[in-house]
This record gives structure tokens, C-alpha cells and sequence, in this order.
């Protein structure tokens, strides 16, 4: 009976699950630098099924997901230079005694030889807030997304009351 009469409560909380796992897949790495694929990659959804509770529950495979950031406002990538790129900036850190704008020096020797010259790159795209990308992409929007189907919700609860009453 519980079955039956759960079918269109089951049919709304699907697609709203299956609505959030989408946005959370399409957003991803428009907020984060792909590297791998392995963070956005891993989310899905299944639905549990209990005598007294239906749930719609996304999740992701692996684990660094719910840990990732998007970047902030002083969030910066830093790359290695190449041998032309180190040769260029020693030869003015040489004649002026700093190191050029836009890089920055791993470590410094005791004869202040420079070890590992790094090229800072802005994050490429939108800067963001730095908040958890989890929390905006599946929590929030799938808080903002049942607020707006309550009434496809309301309607699936009364159809399955009037099933079961008749």
C-alpha cells in the first residue's frame, strides 16, 4: 500500500534530487580550475526508501568533494617558470636586487641564490567568495529548489491522502 500511494511523493522527490545532482555537475567547474575531474565527477543521488521517511539523498564518490572551495578574492595560482622565463628574472633581480612583479622565490639560499621562481597567475575566470562549493551548489540550491516546488509537493501528498482514503 505504502508503495503505491508513494508514487507521485517518489516522482517529485526524484526530480528534485536529480534536478540539484545536475545543477551541482553543470556548475562545478564553472566555480573551480578542473584538474582532474575527480571532485565534480563522483556526484550522484539515490533515493532511500524507509517505513517512515522517503529521501532524496545526493552524494559524491569521493570524499574531497565536500571540502572544495571556490577561489577568493586574494586566491592566486602559482606556476613554475621555465629556464628562459628563470634566466629573465635572475638577471634582473641581478641588476636590481627584486625580483620582478607577478613572481615570487620558493627559498632563498645562504648566498641568496634563488630556488624554485614561481610565476603568480590571478585565478583564471570569475573570482569568487571562497565559500564551500557543496554547501552553494547542493544544500542551498536544493533548499531554494523545494521552496519553489512546495506545490508540486502539496499536490503529490493530496493525491496520494485521496488514494488512500478511497
Amino acid at each position: 500500500m505504502i508503495s503505491t500511494t508513494y508514487v507521485e511523493i517518489k516522482r517529485e522527490v526524484e526530480s528534485i534530487t536529480s534536478d540539484v545532482t545536475d545543477h551541482a555537475r553543470g556548475e562545478w567547474y564553472d566555480n573551480v580550475t578542473r584538474r582532474t575531474g575527480k571532485t565534480g565527477g563522483g556526484i550522484d543521488y539515490e533515493m532511500r526508501l524507509t517505513p517512515t521517511k522517503l529521501r532524496g539523498v545526493v552524494f559524491s564518490h569521493t570524499k574531497d568533494t565536500y571540502y572544495v572551495h571556490r577561489p577568493g578574492p586574494f586566491s592566486k595560482l602559482g606556476r613554475r617558470v621555465d629556464n628562459d622565463e628563470f634566466s629573465r628574472v635572475m638577471s634582473h633581480y641581478r641588476t636590481t636586487g627584486q625580483i620582478l612583479p607577478g613572481y615570487t622565490v620558493g627559498r632563498w639560499t645562504r648566498q641568496r641564490r634563488a630556488i624554485g621562481v614561481f610565476r603568480i597567475d590571478p585565478p583564471s575566470g570569475r573570482v569568487y567568495d571562497g565559500k564551500n562549493l557543496w554547501k552553494i551548489l547542493v544544500l542551498d540550491y536544493g533548499k531554494r529548489l523545494v521552496k519553489e516546488r512546495l506545490a508540486d509537493i502539496d499536490r503529490a501528498l493530496q493525491a496520494a491522502a485521496r488514494r488512500v482514503a478511497a
